[in-house]
């Protein structure tokens, strides 16, 4: 296994432990490479091992029986993914692989060990785990009360919050499945956006040029769940 050092620009999470309580994970913590489209769970599985995003970025999906479905949490390098592990339920979300990039798995025995250390991995999970239940629950009122437009920039400040960047890739065809729309309606809306200098898009990778005008054009959602964030990391 290669050599892991404690990350300073990598998982926020793990970034934030002491160098004891890193020492102890250490040995445990698998570096893997997240692909597009790979599905890390389904609802009713349970939680084997859990992930810490580096530069992967992860949605997560509630399903409908006929097959639809929408997203209503992004996670990133600010957090982990599988927290159903802490929680002592089966996965209730489908977890797949938005953002193709690194991670470090970490089997669930190791981090209930270190949790019922009491520690900082104990503490900031629980925080961690406030800020994405608000991020779900906000979603889910977003999803049904706002209009497209206003979720779709919220939608690519939350990606790029993630990501640790102001460009990315990413197609059409793959935010209309995430927001529950047709491709059409995200093409309209990124034409507009780009119209009004807020973004540009060319061959699915997307560059944030105005931020400050996207995050006005966004719904309200998006500073309640950035607030939120903030104060998980402080």
């Amino acid at each position: 296994m290669p050599e892991i050092d404690k990350p300073s620009n990598g998982n926020l999470l793990l970034a934030a432990l002491t160098g004891e309580e890193y020492e102890r994970l250490k040995p445990h913590l698998q570096p893997v490479t997240l692909n597009l489209g790979e599905i890390l769970y389904r609802p009713g599985q349970s939680v084997g091992e859990v992930y810490f995003p580096r530069t992967a970025i992860i949605s997560l999906l509630t399903e409908l029986e006929d097959g639809g479905g929408m997203e209503v949490g992004l996670v990133g390098r600010e957090g982990m993914v599988g927290i159903s592990a802490i929680l002592g339920g089966e996965m209730t979300k489908l977890a797949t692989v938005q953002g193709a990039g690194s991670a470090l798995k970490l089997g669930a025995e190791a981090l209930h060990a270190e949790f019922n250390q009491g520690g900082t991995l104990h503490s900031s999970l629980l925080r961690y785990t406030h800020a994405l239940m608000t991020q779900i629950s906000q979603s889910v009122v977003c999803n049904v009360r706002h209009p497209i437009a206003g979720r779709m920039a919220r939608w690519l400040l939350m990606f790029s919050d993630r990501a640790g960047s102001d460009e990315f890739i990413l197609t059409h065809e793959f935010m209309a499945n995430m927001l529950g729309v047709r491709r059409s309606g995200v093409s309209e809306i990124a034409n507009k956006l780009q119209k009004l200098g807020l973004i540009s898009y060319r061959r699915g990778r997307i560059k944030i040029l105005n931020r400050k005008g996207l995050e006005e054009f966004a719904c309200e959602c998006y500073p309640v769940v950035k607030q939120k964030y903030h104060e998980f990391l402080l």
